[in-house]
């Protein structure tokens, strides 16, 4: 689960990264590729931060019950779903 301060601090750190970076490289091809993948990741860190939002806000406020009851239903769905499929397999024959 990600925080929005450890989501801030990597956006923080890539947009470092990027000044570095553009200093660093001359002009020309070579800067145009950096920054092109510089850019990418700083959109794909803030889609991140913005799509986990959401779940990370849930969990916050999840209680003990429902966590037990959501871990009860994924341990018990492999079982309905076999035992269905066995159900079916011998209703077909």
């Amino acid at each position: 689960m990600t925080t929005t301060t450890m989501a801030e601090q990597e956006e923080a750190r890539l947009y470092d990264e990027l000044r570095h970076t553009l200093e660093e490289v001359e002009e020309g091809k070579q800067r145009q590729k950096m920054l092109k993948r510089m850019i990418r990741q700083l959109k794909f860190a803030k889609w991140r931060k913005e799509r986990f939002h959401w779940f990370d806000q849930y969990f916050l406020n999840v209680r003990p019950v429902t966590l037990w009851i959501m871990l009860a239903t994924g341990a018990l769905m492999p079982v309905v779903l076999f035992s269905t499929f066995i159900w079916v397999s011998l209703w077909v024959e």
